[in-house]
């Protein structure tokens, strides 16, 4: 059974391109060649010419968009104040090869997410 398809919008021309969900690439809009946003499938899109719909819907994804990534920062944060805490647990234990590399491994995926890498 084949996936359905996602809606991704374009603000500037105020555009819907229907999109399949597994897509491995940004859609460009078809009128101006930007990137688009996606809104997923449930999302309901104003007509074309309602110019407060789209000024609303833009608002609301921007919104959406500062929390989700509000959200993973402090996600980071956590995950990196209780590998430290871990780091400390483990090196006031007495060393041996296995929690030397663990205490390595803890290091670096800290200094990943401190990148912003993940």
């Amino acid at each position: 059974m084949p996936a359905s398809n996602d809606n991704w919008v374009c603000f500037e021309c105020r555009m819907v391109i229907r999109y399949p969900k597994n897509a491995k690439q940004v859609p460009k809009c078809l009128a101006c060649g930007s990137g688009t946003f996606w809104l997923g499938s449930k999302v309901e899109v104003p007509k074309k010419d309602d110019v407060r719909g789209w000024r609303h819907l833009r608002d609301d994804c921007r919104t959406r968009e500062i929390v989700r990534i509000e959200k993973e920062a402090a996600d980071r944060r956590s995950y990196a104040k209780a590998a430290k805490l871990r780091i400390e647990q483990l090196e006031a234990l007495p060393a041996n090869k296995e929690r030397s590399k663990l205490i390595a491994q803890l290091t670096r995926s800290i200094e990943k997410l401190l990148l912003g890498r993940k």
